[in-house]
């Protein structure tokens, strides 16, 4: 893995919201790993937003890298589908 955030598309729990679930490796070496849901008005259009526009949906610190997929499955993604972020449109 690398030093940076990667992400998964997921299913949504509404028709209203887009889902991901990201991985952002701390500085403290630990792994954040995360599920959210935004809603789509804001990803299609292209409007800043932030913590407070999302829904997180599950969220779980681990503290090594092997513990990773285990998070991801918890989170509801296959480990394997873990991309950069541009490729599964991962709203940066």
């Amino acid at each position: 893995m690398t030093k940076a955030l990667i992400s998964a598309r997921r299913p949504s729990g509404s028709d209203e919201s887009y889902s991901w679930v990201w991985v952002l490796p701390l500085p403290d070496g630990r792994f954040r790993v995360a599920a959210i849901e935004v809603p789509k008005q804001l990803v299609d259009n292209d409007v800043c937003f932030f913590e407070e526009d999302m829904e997180t949906l599950y969220l779980k610190i681990v503290d090594e890298i092997g513990e990773v997929d285990a998070a991801v499955l918890e989170a509801g993604v296959d480990p394997g589908q873990l991309d950069a972020p541009w490729n599964n449109d991962f709203p940066l």
